[in-house]
């Protein structure tokens, strides 16, 4: 039987063909380095890379595109970078271990103190009361545009809008789930930072990430220094953008990849994109909901994420069961502890299915007829029983708002 791919948030599957194809080209064909060499100066495919990026963005200065090896990095660049000592951050239980893990260490190093906002059991936050924690000290704001575990993409329309409202106060947006599903104009959000991943919906290969950075902040610390090709003679970092963020060689290879998959990409085939991911993924909520025994924590999305339960089950046994049928899915906390709290799933998390453009109504049918028979025979299934009593993997209430 043919392998089916339901884990394109964590990484897009297939590549384009054209894509493949262009990178190999590039390999086979280019020498030298950019901004190191005389033979990449006639054609600058990494400017027109981040060109590529800031239209798709809608930012004003493609040189304030940075590129990093992943989004982590980007993340952490901007975290590490802008958050001084005793500094005050809002942000959100739906984040990433990339936003967690950095601003629960800056807590101790610097004495930071941070607000989580929380949300509803589908990972939707409460604006009001992000809004609520925002005052005259607040020095950040980070947002997790869409949730991997959920699906959830926050109105952050209107959450841009009222924090601007109560004042100049940064906001840091991680679209590493959203860039490439959903159209996307900082002309209208004015985000100060933004972070985007190109090997989920970007369809780019792994290795290549980067943030967007308003020309305000330009000052904050890199998080590395080193050579950049121009400026030689300088003995301290460039100043000049993209140079101050980015130290040493570039990944031109997985750039290229982002240039070619930026190159396939328009606004049309953007949003034919959305309704059929937002389609398969209703039509599989649908069934799943139908089905005896089965704990759904995703409302239909634009992201093509559908998590779920089985009870009695653990996920990691499910999505083992999964792939013995050749169906690749992603089961555990997937890097958001503190969201799983609130969707009232249970210590061990979820497995998730991550739909692309690239899947079918007929997968999802092999997918749904499978975890019927799973479901039907729980009992043969079962290899450890789940505890009665356990700790949630999350921080002491002491990190959460009490009411």
């Amino acid at each position: 039987m043919d392998s089916i791919y339901f884990d394109n948030a964590s990484t897009s599957f297939p590549k384009s063909k054209k894509v493949l194809e262009s990178i190999s080209d590039f390999i086979k064909n280019t020498d030298g380095s950019y901004n190191r060499s005389e033979s990449t100066e006639e054609s600058d495919y990494i400017f027109e890379t981040r060109r590529k990026l800031a239209e798709l963005i809608g930012v004003k200065y493609p040189t304030h595109i940075i590129f990093t090896s992943n989004a982590t990095e980007a993340l952490n660049t901007i975290i590490f970078g802008f958050v001084n000592k005793n500094a005050n951050i809002v942000s959100t239980v739906t984040e990433h271990n990339s936003v967690i893990r950095p601003l629960t260490y800056l807590q101790k190093i610097r004495n930071i103190t941070v607000d989580w906002v929380e949300c509803d059991r589908y990972g939707l936050i409460n604006v009001d009361e992000l809004i609520d924690f925002i005052d005259e000290k607040t020095d950040l704001v980070i947002v997790n545009h869409g949730s991997n575990v959920t699906g959830q993409v926050q109105p952050i329309a209107e959450i841009c809008k009222r924090v601007k409202q109560k004042g100049d106060i940064p906001i840091l947006i991680d679209m590493s789930q959203t860039i490439g599903h959903i159209e996307i104009d900082n002309n209208n959000l004015e985000a100060d930072f933004i972070v985007f991943t190109g090997h989920k919906a970007l369809k780019a290969l792994s290795g290549i990430g980067g943030f967007y950075i308003n020309p305000k902040h330009t000052s904050i610390s890199p998080l590395k220094v080193g050579g950049t090709g121009v400026l030689s003679e300088l003995l301290s970092q460039p100043r000049t953008l993209p140079y101050y963020f980015e130290s040493g060689t570039l990944n031109y290879p997985r750039i290229f990849s982002l240039y070619c998959s930026l190159s396939e990409m328009s606004i049309e085939t953007l949003k034919n994109k959305k309704e059929y991911i937002y389609t398969l993924t209703d039509y599989l909520i649908n069934k799943l909901t139908d089905m005896h025994n089965i704990d759904i924590y995703s409302n239909a999305n634009v992201l093509g994420i559908v998590s779920f339960n089985i009870k009695g089950m653990i996920a990691a046994r499910v999505s083992s069961l999964l792939q013995k049928e050749n169906i690749k899915t992603r089961s555990g906390l997937l890097c958001a502890p503190f969201l799983h709290h609130h969707i009232h799933d249970n210590v061990y998390g979820c497995v998730r299915i991550s739909l692309s453009e690239s899947n079918t109504k007929e997968e999802a049918d092999k997918l749904i007829d499978i975890l019927g028979g799973i479901c039907n025979k729980v009992g043969e299934y079962q290899n450890i029983k789940l505890p009665r009593v356990y700790e949630l993997p999350i921080p002491e209430r002491k990190y959460f708002n009490e009411k």
